[in-house]
């Protein structure tokens, strides 16, 4: 995927040199005419990198830098702006805005080139040294609803904790999660508070604060419980909130609603490992392809989304080859049959895992959790 690069400048003749110069360097352009506009392109478009004029309509260059580094989802963004030859002014201004680059005017397209590669290659390096050193995010979405994505997340992740790693286990929606019901558990400590916040409190204190530690190894992140808790997502906060559980944790284990709203993309592009869920049957597997694009189009790389067949049924309507050759990817992990065992480790407040960690089922989850401790931490998307 060519990397994308936002350029705002009001100045259509530069527009449109720019535009035809990166496009021959193999990236995608975005363009925006004003400050509002580029604001608004950068939060949105989600642009790997953004080359801003000083002087344009609505917000100069430097409003609109200071706001993106106020925002947690852009805070990383790479700015170039462009400015005189001799305005130191400008330069010690853009410093303390957040600019990392800047090109005079008139400007040489070699040098404009070299220094959008040269940043994006910085930016890489930064952003993998700070993922090595951050937990690996592992999201688990349905192809449609009831395939088990909620019971799945609960297991894996107290298999994540068999395994001597620290993880949390987050449901991430926008209404009721059902986690404390199968843990037994009042949630009055959940995501609805931290998504009450502006997105700059939402700090790692803040977050650490509403989760729940169970007597399995694992810290929870409840979903919203009250109907007053239910809200419309903003991608901002959740990436936010991703961003500060990877840094408390080894593993973060994500259990995402099935609707899509504008939160699945902030999440998609903080996960290193995406599992795909879906039963063995026409329906299921047919309602994953579509879920599958939507994915890749928020920038899913080829080998981060993996299928999870969870046979509720006990009846393998399609083989694990047929799902594959319709999905087109790769099958890494299957879930058989465990409804009554799984009610009774309900009634009992535990995952299987915990309550009967010799089942089959347990045991197949458990060759995928190794799998992904040995898998490498991907780079999420930018």
């Amino acid at each position: 995927m060519a990397p994308r690069i936002l350029v705002a400048d009001d100045d259509m003749t530069l527009q449109k040199l720019f535009f035809h110069s990166l496009k021959m360097e193999g990236y995608e352009v975005i363009a925006a005419h004003d400050g509002i506009e580029a604001l608004d392109k950068a939060i949105k478009e989600r642009p790997d990198l953004i080359i801003l004029d000083v002087m344009m309509p609505g917000l100069n260059g430097f409003d609109v830098a200071r706001k993106l580094r106020e925002n947690p989802a852009t805070l990383t963004l790479p700015i170039i702006m462009l400015t005189g030859l001799s305005d130191v002014q400008e330069r010690i201004t853009g410093i303390r805005s957040g600019v990392d680059e800047y090109v005079t005017k008139p400007v040489d397209l070699r040098e404009l080139a070299a220094r959008v590669d040269g940043l994006l290659k910085r930016n890489r390096q930064l952003r993998q040294h700070a993922i090595s050193k951050m937990g690996k995010v592992v999201s688990l979405i349905g192809a449609k609803g009831g395939v088990g994505v909620t019971t799945i997340a609960l297991n894996l992740a107290a298999l994540f904790s068999k395994n001597d790693k620290s993880v949390i286990l987050a449901e991430l929606r926008a209404d009721y999660g059902t986690l404390s019901v199968l843990l037994k558990t009042p949630a009055e400590h959940n995501l609805g508070n931290l998504l009450k916040l502006e997105t700059s409190a939402i700090t790692e204190t803040m977050v650490a604060a509403e989760l729940y530690n169970t007597d399995f190894g694992v810290r929870v992140l409840f979903g919203p419980q009250r109907i007053e808790e239910y809200c419309v997502p903003e991608a901002a906060k959740y990436a936010a909130i991703l961003e500060r559980l990877s840094r408390l944790a080894d593993f973060v284990i994500v259990d995402v609603s099935t609707a899509p709203d504008p939160a699945h993309e902030a999440i998609v592009r903080n996960s290193a490992q995406i599992l795909l869920l879906t039963e063995p049957e026409v329906t299921s597997v047919a309602a994953a392809l579509p879920r599958l694009r939507q994915m890749e189009h928020w920038g899913a790389a080829a080998g981060m989304v993996g299928i999870v067949v969870v046979n509720r049924q006990g009846t393998m309507m399609l083989s694990l080859r047929e799902i594959e050759n319709r999905i087109g990817k790769p099958v890494i992990g299957v879930a058989p049959p465990a409804t009554e065992v799984l009610g009774i480790a309900v009634q009992y407040g535990t995952p299987l895992a915990t309550y009967q960690p010799e089942h089959v089922t347990i045991k197949n989850l458990g060759e995928l959790v190794t799998r992904l401790i040995e898998k490498p931490v991907s780079l999420p998307v930018s």
